[in-house]
């Protein structure tokens, strides 16, 4: 095979690696084709809501906890060829926000949602930015490639995680758990001064900085890893 081609076939092959939230790599021919961006929708869940999760493949996820007493949803979605077929269902008091993509080279859905305060979170995207702002329930984050922020979280337990991507969070109350993952980014925790705890941290390249008050038999746990990307934990 010409050089030519081997080149050609083997960036076709990185660009669906490198792509995992493309539904459509055999259609390499929509490359050249930017993508639809729909204008936004939203709509309110009455129906009393103590657990959030959002399902996403390739798009940003924001949540803000508030004193409301609903939730509100606002998404938009982008795609090549065919919008997404966004899906929404509560289940007890688990609501669930999805989309599923008919097979093209861009298709995902931008999240925006508002809950209340004490709402747990479970946030998955493989591609996109997490954030979430003021929650005071339980919170996972999870992304492929993206930066996670959370920020004036009161949540008694949190977790980050991102393969390609930088975790920064700070937290207004001291919580009982924070684990925090990433194989390539930096990680930084901010956490009250005002309370000790007990720290696990791990880096193959960068450099650990911790400067709160430690202390082994703390009830407040702190485990940060990253592979890649310094890691520090402060007072908020």
């Amino acid at each position: 095979m010409p050089t030519g081609s081997r080149f050609a076939v083997a960036a076709g092959v990185a660009a669906c690696a490198a792509l995992p939230l493309l539904a459509g790599c055999g259609q390499l021919k929509q490359i050249g084709a930017g993508p639809h961006t729909a204008p936004a929708t939203a709509f309110t869940v009455t129906a009393h809501v103590t657990t959030l999760v959002i399902d996403g493949g390739a798009g940003t996820i924001d949540v803000t906890g508030s004193n409301r007493d609903t939730v509100l949803v606002s998404q938009q979605p982008s795609y090549s060829t065919t919008p997404p077929a966004t899906a929404h269902s509560v289940a007890g008091a688990t609501l669930t926000l999805s989309y599923t993509c008919a097979a093209q080279l861009v298709c995902g859905v931008a999240y925006v949602v508002q809950v209340p305060r004490d709402v747990a979170v479970r946030a998955v995207t493989r591609a996109g930015a997490i954030t979430l702002t003021s929650l005071a329930g339980p919170v996972s984050a999870q992304t492929i490639a993206g930066l996670i922020t959370a920020t004036g979280l009161g949540s008694p337990a949190a977790e980050f995680k991102s393969n390609a991507g930088g975790i920064d969070a700070t937290f207004s109350a001291a919580p009982d758990s924070v684990r925090a993952s990433t194989n390539v980014g930096p990680i930084t925790i901010g956490v009250p001064g005002s309370a000790s705890y007990k720290v696990d941290t791990h880096t193959y390249v960068g450099a650990s900085t911790v400067t709160v008050r430690e202390n082994a038999a703390s009830p407040h746990t702190i485990t940060a890893s990253s592979d890649l990307g310094s890691i520090t934990i402060s007072p908020s």
